[in-house]
């Protein structure tokens, strides 16, 4: 029985081939001449065998860790490839905030540190970079060769700042390494700053202009587009949609320095005021000097407050509201009498008609007698001549207060080239 229990013992060591020389032979000799132990060795055996068969081999094992990491690479290229994509359809489709961070730099950087290969981000980058240029609002034709170029430049910026961090050096060299990383990146990124705007000036325009939108306008009159980045003024503008004359249009709020605001939407209601009270003033005052043709531009004496409800397309449609309609009525009368007027007899404006004196008074006085007659608003005007012989340019000024002697008193000449044009 101590035999059988020794060899018992040794039959695992025997089956796995690991016992020694004198071992092996014991139990060899023993399994011969012992039924029990030879039924044990046989179960031993076959148990070992089938555990065999399951569990691979080293070279198996090699071969399964070897698929395993090509898969692990292939997951990773996955990764950096939609990291690049999204980078550059963020940045060529201009998506509102998030085109203020330098994905185009920081992504090819985190890619290549987590990805450990440059040529496929650098070759992406390109065929990306095609792609974010076709999805960008600006279709010209030199915009996406210039969004390539500048997607793969800044790719190359990000997986040199990532080459030179992984360099394996020395640890004083590479803490200049480091240090040439984190300089390359930030000068890259300031000028990425410089052309597409930054976060913070994103949220601080949105906030200030839509701060100034609630305070200057009724509510429902500006709409909240996003934030524009003009990169000449290097300044962030709100963008606010409107609807005018039945239009749907764009304007920006911006402020500059020293807190003044640039207020393209008052721009365009003071523009289109202007032109339509010169159109009224020509209307005025046609039949006063005998239908002859003249050109009127309109210019503000001091700072205009108006609003749609004055500008004609809706001023002639208010008459739903009376209240309003009032309210609109005096304000045209007051916005406009601070308006002043040049008045140049002739087809087109600095293209002068030539008058005699006497002539030019009295159209003059024919303009000022008119608007009085009819009451017509304006801070001033200057009316404009050549003299019978074009070497002179005569010119009257007067006020709606003015008298008819007072205007002849104006009345000023000087030389003119009629050929400085």
């Amino acid at each position: 029985m101590k035999t059988c229990n020794l060899v018992k013992d040794l039959i695992p060591l025997y089956v796995e081939e690991l016992a020694n020389e004198d071992s092996a032979e014991l139990v060899k000799n023993h399994i011969t001449e012992c039924a029990e132990c030879r039924s044990y060795y046989e179960m031993i055996k076959q148990d070992y065998e089938e555990q065999k068969a399951i569990q691979p081999d080293d070279k198996q094992l090699d071969r399964l860790m070897g698929q395993l990491a090509g898969y692990q690479q292939k997951i990773k290229l996955a990764g950096v490839m939609m990291a690049m994509l999204m980078s550059s359809i963020i940045h060529g489709a201009g998506v509102q905030f998030l085109s203020t961070i330098p994905f185009l730099i920081l992504v090819p950087f985190v890619c290549r540190l987590y990805y450990g290969k440059s040529w496929p981000i650098l070759l992406s980058s390109i065929g990306f970079g095609i792609i974010g240029g076709l999805l960008s609002e600006n279709h010209s034709s030199s915009y996406i060769p210039f969004f390539t170029v500048m997607t793969f430049l800044t790719s190359i910026t990000g997986v040199l700042a990532a080459v030179l961090i992984k360099s394996r050096i020395g640890k004083i060299w590479r803490t200049v390494f480091w240090i040439i990383s984190a300089a390359l990146l930030f000068a890259s990124c300031m000028a990425f700053f410089s052309l597409s705007g930054n976060p913070v000036g994103y949220v601080q325009a949105m906030v200030k202009s839509k701060d100034y939108v609630n305070k200057t306008y009724e509510e429902g009159v500006l709409s909240f587009k996003g934030v524009v980045f003009n990169f000449k003024d290097k300044r962030h503008y709100g963008q606010f949609e409107y609807v005018l004359n039945g239009v749907r249009q764009t304007a920006t709020i911006g402020f500059d320095p020293d807190g003044q605001v640039d207020d393209y939407y008052k721009y365009v209601l003071e523009s289109l005021f202007l032109y339509e009270r010169s159109a009224d003033m020509k209307t005025e005052i046609t039949a006063a000097i005998d239908f002859s043709p003249v050109a009127i531009d309109a210019k503000p004496a001091s700072e205009l407050n108006i609003t749609e409800d004055e500008i004609n397309d809706r001023y002639y449609h208010l008459s739903y509201d009376p209240e309003r309609r009032n309210k609109a009525t005096a304000l045209r009368r007051s916005e406009s009498a601070k308006l002043s007027y040049e008045i140049s007899f002739g087809p087109f404006s600095e293209e002068y008609d030539k008058l005699s004196k006497e002539q030019f008074i009295d159209k003059a006085a024919a303009i000022l007698n008119t608007l009085q007659a009819r009451q017509v608003p304006f801070y001033s005007i200057q009316v404009k001549a050549l003299d019978p012989s074009g070497s002179h340019l005569q010119s009257i000024s007067f006020s709606s207060s003015s008298s008819i002697q007072q205007l002849k008193d104006s009345y000023t000449t000087q030389g003119y080239d009629i050929y400085k044009k």
